[in-house]
């Protein structure tokens, strides 16, 4: 059976400081719940108030001769943290204990936090001594290391598998998580010498894993955000594919060929129809916008994070006399890590923001089909009323003109065989002979007898083009959107 001396578990737990309504699973629930496993007599942690930007003095308790801890809390930017520690304290008898009695400290799960909308992660740092520590092989301490977390953790789903070996302060250290995990646990072969040195680099140490689970949950979220992106865009697809269909159908009123025939279409209910997803399209890209807002700050916020994650690996090396090359355990996160999280943000919104074209183009699409149809509404009912006006007008005139020589007065009885027409009937066939003469020269002038035609009414001076787009007719109607804007 393997044996270690003085074991001890540093929990490092992590949360936004936003109101919440899972404040019944925030960090300081958590705490309490350990607190009160250990230490039912004692006060509760207290509230979060008046905390500082610094770890707070320990809050400590003493179960029994196996195990005690201490509370720390601290405030960090816009989020708060605390380190509990639980172990054994180091007296004689806790020399050479088995590790099947790390199971005491985790009773019913305790250690690990709930995670809830705020919660930002935890690293668990597990630290043992060995009297006889130098003499045995790199796999001996790995076997260590995993009984440790197997002890710790009896359930295998709850912790992270392993993920690779390491050295700080020239003792092998093994890390246990993946890197968008929001649980990571190091297990760590120490001496009074090593211990002394962690001592000296407890805040900077607390606030580098603060800065590493930043990282890891802005990512998590920007995966989040992607979701939301790609299904949007398959929607705006989707929709402007539809609208490629219904501007295909009104080309083919305009300009009907032998290949395409023209349609009955009620072009009242298409425009209600185009109108209505130029809405649409308008409230998705807002929406679209927004989300790539979205991903852009997440970028940022990691931009921001490794920045102060290097500098308390600045900090830890001028503490501790020692060069970034030594502590590889951490910068092999922001070396590797980090630059991939941000690469991926990156291919994600130069792919997503030539979505942002596409948009633009359908809206303006949308929006000059519903101009070409509503303009050539208001144009044929001009003409109408022009056609119309000319022709009564015409006709009024006639009927002055020729009732000025009608004298016969008008007598209402049975027609008789040989009886005349009547002045005013003639006076009237000839007015409705000029309505229809005056209307007709008029209707052919401003083309009404050809409305089936193509109407030119708008245009472009550069053409526009939706993205790969099949149908002819859509690119042609872009054309002409500008040509009409610019005669205007």
């Amino acid at each position: 059976m393997l044996k270690i001396n003085h074991p001890q578990v540093y929990i490092y737990s992590y949360q936004l400081s936003r109101e919440s309504k899972a404040e019944v699973n925030s960090i300081w629930t958590w705490a309490n719940n350990l607190w009160q496993h250990f230490s039912p007599e004692a006060t509760p942690i207290p509230s979060k108030e008046n905390l500082s930007d610094s770890l707070s003095e320990p809050k400590k308790f003493s179960h029994s001769n196996k195990i005690d801890g201490s509370f720390k809390f601290c405030r960090l930017d816009d989020s708060e943290g605390i380190l509990a520690r639980i172990g054994c304290p180091e007296i004689k008898e806790n020399k050479d204990i088995e590790i099947t009695e790390l199971k005491q400290f985790n009773v019913n799960n305790f250690l690990l936090a709930d995670s809830h909308e705020n919660w930002l992660g935890q690293t668990i740092f597990i630290t043992y001594k060995s009297e006889n520590y130098q003499q045995p092989s790199k796999n001996y301490f790995r076997k260590v290391a995993d009984e440790c977390l197997e002890n710790i953790f009896p359930e295998a789903s709850v912790y992270p598998s392993f993920y690779r070996a390491t050295e700080l302060f020239d003792s092998p250290m093994f890390e246990y998580s993946y890197p968008k995990s929001k649980l990571q646990v190091f297990v760590y072969l120490i001496d009074d010498n090593i211990e002394e040195k962690l001592g000296e680099i407890i805040q900077p140490l607390f606030e580098l894993f603060y800065h590493r689970h930043k990282i890891t949950q802005a990512f998590i979220d920007s995966r989040k955000t992607y979701e939301f992106l790609r299904k949007l865009y398959a929607e705006i697809d989707k929709t402007i594919t539809n609208l490629e269909t219904a501007i295909t159908e009104l080309t083919r009123i305009e300009c009907p060929t032998e290949v395409n025939p023209q349609k009955s279409v009620n072009i009242d209910e298409s425009l209600k129809y185009l109108k209505t997803k130029l809405k649409k399209i308008l409230q998705e890209s807002l929406d679209y916008e927004r989300a790539l807002q979205l991903l852009e700050d997440r970028n940022n916020t990691i931009s921001i994070h490794v920045y102060g994650y290097q500098q308390k690996l600045s900090e830890i090396c001028e503490i501790c006399q020692l060069t970034t090359n030594d502590l590889t355990t951490f910068t092999f996160f922001i070396e590797r890590n980090s630059p991939y999280f941000q690469e991926q943000i990156k291919g994600d919104l130069g792919y997503f923001k030539h979505g942002t074209d596409l948009i633009k183009i359908a809206v303006e699409l949308v929006g000059g089909i519903v101009d070409i149809e509503q303009a050539e509404c208001d144009r044929s009912l001009e003409r109408k009323i022009e056609i119309l006006g000319a022709g009564l007008g015409a006709g009024g005139i006639v009927v002055s003109a020729v009732s000025a020589y009608v004298e016969t007065p008008l007598v209402f009885r049975i027609p008789q065989a040989g009886d005349r027409i009547h002045p005013a009937t003639i006076s009237l066939l000839w007015s409705l002979l000029a309505v229809v003469i005056v209307a007709g020269v008029v209707g052919l002038i401003n083309g009404t007898w050809k409305i089936n035609g193509r109407l030119r009414l708008f245009g472009r001076k550069s053409a526009s083009q939706l993205p790969d787009s099949p149908s002819q007719p859509v690119n042609d109607i872009l054309r002409e959107v500008e040509e009409v804007r610019d005669a205007r």
